[in-house]
């Protein structure tokens, strides 16, 4: 549900009663399909069931929900010490269809500048243009799966290499100004 939800974000969540479920809601339920509980944007209400999708996933979520499995309508998220209100209904609707219309647009000027933009990320020259200029630090973290590594410039998250993985998997358009070859390749190093 990023950006709208994060990780780590508490939700106040308020239970419908005799409202109806409304397309452009936030909805907290039961999900069918594992343990546990979620919170996606309602796409369409019918008689079957609630089509669900999550403001940061392209397809659909592959099954109706039946209503009984909602627990309410997240009404505003919590992050740090500040509060901020969740959308739903119209207002709502228009948010998922700008950050759905914003996917479309970004995939498809990723596939048109693609080769454009590695041929540039391989290039020495970007890397020594901007060398010393970036200032970048490297943070380790013990996970229970193994040390994970996450490279930071100015406080943001710019990359990041996964337990038991070879490659630095490094955020847009920092690829072109990062050496991934003078990052450590252990954190011991």
């Amino acid at each position: 549900m990023s950006p709208a939800l994060k990780h780590g974000d508490r939700l106040h969540v308020v239970p419908y009663g005799s409202q109806k479920i409304r397309a452009g809601d936030v909805i907290f339920f039961h999900n069918p399909q594992k343990d546990g509980k979620i919170a996606h944007r309602v796409i369409s209400v019918r008689s079957g069931g609630i089509r669900t999708r999550g403001d940061n996933n392209p397809h659909p979520d592959p099954i109706l929900l039946p209503p009984d499995r909602v627990i309410g309508r997240v009404m505003s998220v919590h992050r740090g010490n500040r509060s901020r209100r969740i959308a739903g209904g119209w207002t709502g609707r228009l948010f998922g269809a700008a950050l759905t219309a914003r996917r479309r647009i970004d995939v498809w000027m990723t596939s048109l500048l693609y080769p454009l933009y590695i041929s540039l990320s391989r290039s020495a020259f970007v890397k020594r243009w901007i060398k010393g200029r970036l200032a970048m630090h490297v943070l380790c973290l013990e996970r229970p799966e193994g040390r994970e590594m996450q490279l930071l410039h100015k406080g943001r998250l710019i990359g990041r290499r996964f337990p038991k993985t070879v490659r630095w998997q490094i955020r847009r358009p920092f690829r072109l100004f990062v050496d991934e070859d003078s990052l450590p390749a252990d954190a011991l190093e």
